[in-house]
């Protein structure tokens, strides 16, 4: 009964933390005016205050501690790797899509990009950039293998690569390869180095370099 228990618990946690990563855009919607710098401010505190408590937690249940003596050179190099995976990835999941014949971009990213048209760049960098990794790493990288799968964990982590896929919103098999296959890099990253703030350094890397360029070709045009 203690270990369904248990189960339970860490399932009912992944869920909360499911929900807050949603909830500054929930509250974005229902403020009137969205450029006003209190309102902006206020959203900024509330996403920080969410990745605070998401990492209190993970750290509470030992997922993460915090202790970056590890860092090294090596893990530069296998950051990078992973960038480059993450984007051979893409590539091919772009193919698929191409041969599929439906829409190029996923449809996540359509919607990213009309985030960024109503909601603060400021909002969406702190977002993309801080509070997705933190949160969907924690959730997908930590308490799903860790936690539910404390005994198997190489299957909690494909579990997990295949759940983030899904999280993404895809369409079609191209946009699940394109999120699957970077959810699978971010867990191999995780699962080598056995530091879940390797795989949270790696989807920041990934997602600050996407929306800099994103911003970028906005500024554009």
């Amino acid at each position: 009964m203690e270990f369904y228990l248990e189960k339970l618990k860490y399932c009912l946690i992944v869920l909360v933390i499911v929900v807050l990563t949603q909830v500054p855009f929930i509250a974005m919607r229902y403020i009137e005016d969205k450029q006003s710098p209190i309102s902006v401010g206020g959203i900024i505190i509330l996403y920080l205050l969410i990745i605070l408590l998401t990492l209190f937690l993970a750290k509470r249940e030992g997922i993460l501690t915090f202790d970056f003596s590890f860092f090294s050179w090596s893990s530069v190099g296998l950051l990078a790797l992973s960038y480059f995976l993450s984007i051979l990835i893409g590539a091919l999941g772009f193919i698929v899509m191409r041969l599929e014949g439906g829409s190029l971009i996923p449809r996540n990213q359509e919607r990213i990009q009309e985030a960024m048209r109503e909601i603060p760049q400021i909002v969406m960098i702190i977002a993309t950039v801080i509070g997705a990794p933190v949160l969907e790493e924690v959730i997908f990288r930590g308490f799903i293998p860790k936690k539910l799968f404390p005994k198997h964990q190489l299957v909690g982590f494909v579990i997990g690569a295949i759940l983030f896929g899904l999280f993404h919103g895809p369409t079609n098999i191209g946009s699940f390869i394109v999120y699957g296959g970077m959810g699978a890099v971010f867990a191999y990253v995780a699962y080598t180095t056995e530091r879940l703030e390797m795989s949270i350094m790696a989807h920041m890397l990934r997602n600050g370099i996407a929306i800099f360029l994103m911003l970028f070709a906005n500024n554009q045009a």
